[in-house]
């Protein structure tokens, strides 16, 4: 938010009061140790030339604090604290409509020591300001959406401190989609009343988000019964409104924030919840997944390395670090909260057998308990199966009531657990995940609670309600029907000639009756006719197929085709650095319409690519499946159940199992709304 330039603006009087602050600072520390004294007199510099100092020097000063322990910068947060809050607001606001104060206050409120009174009055008014600067920013002709979406989280983990949890589930979904959300910025065109509708899901001016909290209700009520989203953020970080981000450093472990959103109207007395997940303790020098995982990426991806041994045992390597990446989500960062994860259960009874055990437990215990204390419960019962007796008993404590009725509570539940372990391999409706840009490059749908069951990506809310709406006169049980015609683009640029064949191999014995294009690049008009045309599009490629196509020219279309895109990379959203939000190509076929897009979250081989491809059609396209491994013996070595499945979702778990190796099995996801193919 602060760029090099309007740092250069604050001169002459800032520049020489940062300086003396900081020789204050250094002298007391680090001569003297005498860090009240360092506090009273910073403190007093600051209310004299408040407005003057940069924000960035007041952080640097908050954090120099924090560097030598909690307790020495208590007295630094304690002072200035009370000081601030005498001192009027400031009138303007800086730069991108984020004001100077609040960031400061709640940069300063972030883990202090206040007294809870105090900390409760420091939160309604740093709550109160931010609000004023969101209103501010909604104002803007163009909207800096990551401006906005970090400042909705700021007002999300206050309103977390002042248990206003409706606001909580607000605020974080507003947090999520601002990089397709800023694509209709650009290219609404106001004229157009018929996408009125559609626009209104995605724009800051339409009634849902006026309505705040009664306006997401409004949304998720208009979504089928059988979607749930969920939606990991991560927590709000001030010091990344001073610091751009540089590209080549990974994403630091935080807190997140898991927030459960019911779409639908049949269970009536579900509500937005949302909890919180601690920062995961590591080993001090120990490397984050992050770290792990950008090593492997940049270490499979050298172009330069030539050395096939060298390369095979790099991939290895990666395949097994993602493995542990994975096991390390489920076991060390969430840990009990998986059970915030999984889908409802498809059996309507099984799934009403959940509430009865909670409800039960009530009734007969005339026990009196919150509402989002007993959707705490729902959800462990939901995950029962999922869950040891020592997650259930931590879960447990997380409810807030009295300790024999939480005893009650556990012995319901672990009873309910005993009794149906078959449930682990009962069928659940999909989950649509709506990640923190920074959690995007992780493999999610192949945690453990996960795998087996069907996972899609999607922004944001907004986007789901916009497809949902796009799409609404084809759904039907949560599913947008589509239909079996198809077009491939197989080895467009003539690199990939083995891909060609054994693709080529499978459409003919698979009896598949789709036109296609071999070794031929399509132009920028023909491949946007085979969208245009077609339910699915089969490309076998480099990248995303976009290089045939222009972003601009693709957000000019209006689509309902599923592009199937088995490139390297070629659903993953990059991280350029700076303030700006991530970009990808899906943003791109999702706002054109497009319901859902496959592709690969990073760099695969063409073989494993092609094993993917194959399974997901063998068993998702009308007709009878084919034994993949009795015709291919050397191409797929184990031996999988390829039963009918319509429901493109679920075909995906099947697609993974003829993987060679769990980098590339980790790879496949699919981004969008649930679709089915019907057998016409």
């Amino acid at each position: 938010m602060y760029s090099k330039n309007s740092m250069e603006i604050h001169t002459g009087l800032a520049d020489w009061l940062t300086s003396s602050l900081v020789a204050i600072l250094v002298y007391s520390l680090i001569i003297k140790r005498s860090y009240r004294t360092a506090a009273v007199m910073i403190t007093r510099a600051l209310v004299s030339y408040w407005t003057q100092v940069p924000a960035s020097s007041l952080l640097l000063l908050v954090t120099a604090f924090e560097i030598v322990g909690e307790r020495n910068c208590f007295f630094f947060k304690y002072n200035l604290l009370s000081v601030l809050f005498e001192i009027s607001t400031p009138s303007g606001l800086i730069e991108l409509c984020a004001s100077t104060r609040p960031i400061l206050l709640f940069f300063l409120l972030h883990k202090s020591h206040v007294a809870m009174s105090k900390t409760d009055d420091v939160c309604r008014s740093v709550l109160t300001e931010i609000e004023e600067s969101l209103a501010q920013i909604k104002l803007m002709p163009l909207i800096p959406f990551p401006v906005y979406e970090n400042t909705n989280k700021a007002a999300a983990y206050i309103s977390y401190r002042l248990k206003r949890y409706e606001s909580v589930a607000y605020y974080l979904s507003e947090a999520h989609g601002g990089g397709i959300r800023s694509k209709l910025t650009l290219t609404v065109n106001p004229d157009a009343s018929c996408e009125k509708e559609l626009d209104d899901c995605l724009s800051l001016d339409s009634e849902y988000v006026s309505k705040g909290y009664l306006g997401l209700i409004e949304r998720l009520k208009k979504m089928p019964s059988e979607w749930t989203l969920i939606q990991i953020s991560r927590s709000y970080n001030p010091k990344e409104i001073v610091t751009p981000r540089p590209t080549d450093k990974p994403t630091e472990i935080s807190e997140l924030f898991i927030t459960r959103y019911q779409c639908g109207e049949k269970y009536k007395n579900i509500v937005p919840l949302t909890i919180k997940v601690n920062k995961p303790k590591s080993c001090s020098g120990q490397k984050t997944i992050f770290e792990v995982l950008k090593k492997n990426l940049e270490d499979t991806n050298d172009r330069e390395n030539k050395n096939q041994a060298t390369l095979r045992s790099l991939r290895d390597s990666a395949s097994q670090s993602i493995e542990v990446i994975s096991q390390e989500i489920h076991s060390g960062w969430l840990k009990h909260w998986i059970c915030m994860l999984l889908g409802n259960f498809v059996d309507e009874n099984l799934w009403s057998s959940v509430y009865d055990v909670i409800d039960t437990v009530i009734e007969q215990n005339n026990i009196t308990i919150s509402t989002r204390d007993r959707m705490i419960l729902y959800q462990i019962t939901n995950a029962a199966v999922q869950l040891s007796e020592v997650d259930i008993h931590n879960l447990i404590c997380e409810v807030n009531c009295l300790t024999e009725e939480k005893n009650q509570f556990e012995l319901a539940i672990n009873n309910y657990r005993f009794n149906n372990s078959n449930l682990i391999l009962k069928k659940r409706h999909p989950i649509l995940l709506v990640l923190d840009e920074h959690l995007e490059c992780l493999p999610w749908e192949t945690i453990p609670c996960l795998k087996r069951h069907p996972v899609s990506r999607i922004s944001s809310i907004h986007i789901a309600h916009r497809l949902y709406t796009k799409h609404k006169n084809s759904i039907q049980n949560g599913l947008m029907k589509i239909k079996n015609q198809g077009y491939y683009v197989l080895n467009p640029d003539k690199t990939l000639s083995n891909a060609e064949k054994r693709m080529s191999n499978f459409l003919k014995e698979r009896d598949v009756c789709w036109k296609g294009i071999l070794s031929k690049e399509p132009t920028s008009e023909q491949f946007s006719s085979l969208l245009k045309q077609n339910d699915i599009l089969l490309y076998c490629g480099h990248g995303n197929g976009t290089q045939y196509l222009h972003s601009l020219e693709l957000d000019k279309l209006d689509l309902h085709c599923i592009p199937m895109l088995f490139g390297c990379s070629s659903a993953k959203h990059t991280d350029r650095g700076g303030r700006a939000n991530f970009v990808g190509a899906s943003y791109g076929y999702l706002k054109a319409g497009c319901p859902s897009v496959i592709g690969m979250l990073w760099n695969v081989t063409s073989l494993d690519a092609d094993n993917l491809a194959r399974a997901m059609l063998n068993v998702w396209l009308p007709g009878n499946p084919i034994d993949l491994q009795k015709l291919w013996p050397k191409e797929f070595l184990d031996h999988v159940d390829y039963h009918k499945e319509r429901e493109l979702l679920r075909t995906l778990a099947i697609a993974r199992k003829t993987t060679r190796s769990f980098f590339n099995y980790a790879a496949l996801i699919a981004r969008g709304i649930p679709v089915i193919m019907t057998e016409e």
